[in-house]
């Protein structure tokens, strides 16, 4: 059986005006007592809940001391939680899936070329579509270096333009993968990874909140 994780008790900083006297010091077990230099007392330390927290809100009004603050702060777990957040970057993690698009995108034209009749069925694809050769090829060179470019791209857009950017050339990208769809097991597969990487490129993109911009 697996042991449930223990939750992290909040942390509370409450800081009174003047110093408190050190035989007062019980009445808030489990608290540290710290006397500033600007003449306030701080009183600093774990508080299981709420109703905690007012009880001892209601001794400090006894006391008749004046409160200054009263702050909830991060434990070292939830900064070191939060800062692994922050070293998350969307725009890096883009960049990497459209590097790994085109490398597959690549190893799947060279692959191509081992295909006998390879030729013969562009040709074919050609006639079917109305459109030559030579501006069947100059398409695939345009996809090919608008992949590349999204690498790019991805680092150095702002925000808005860079999230629209990789959703709509990443839509495009997946029509033109399996548009030219081809039978062949090595082409499947590699469509099917870059088919992935695109989905999460979009997903990513679509999720992507300008608080990591």
């Amino acid at each position: 059986m697996t042991d449930k994780p223990t939750p992290t008790v909040p942390q509370y900083e409450i800081r009174l005006k003047g110093y408190l006297d050190s035989h007062w010091g019980d009445r808030f077990e489990g608290l540290t007592i710290t006397l500033e230099e600007d003449g306030n007392t701080l009183l600093s330390g774990p508080v299981a809940d709420q109703s905690a927290l007012h009880g001892i809100l209601k001794k400090v009004r006894d006391l008749g001391m004046p409160l200054v603050s009263v702050n909830q702060v991060r434990s070292k777990q939830g900064e070191t939680k939060m800062n692994s957040i922050k070293k998350f970057d969307t725009k890096v993690l883009l960049s990497t899936l459209w590097v790994i698009v085109m490398i597959n995108m690549l190893k799947a034209d060279i692959l191509s070329l081992f295909i006998p009749g390879a030729t013969d069925e562009l040709a074919k694809f050609s006639a079917s579509t109305g459109a030559s050769i030579p501006q069947l090829m100059l398409f695939g060179a345009v996809m090919g270096n608008l992949a590349i470019a999204m690498i790019i791209l991805s680092r150095v857009l702002k925000y808005s333009i860079n999230r629209w950017a990789n959703i709509v050339v990443g839509i495009i990208t997946i029509a033109y993968i399996w548009g030219g769809m081809s039978s062949y097991p090595h082409y499947i597969f590699i469509a099917s990874v870059e088919t992935l990487c695109l989905l999460l490129i979009i997903g990513f993109a679509w999720t992507w909140r300008n608080i990591e911009a």
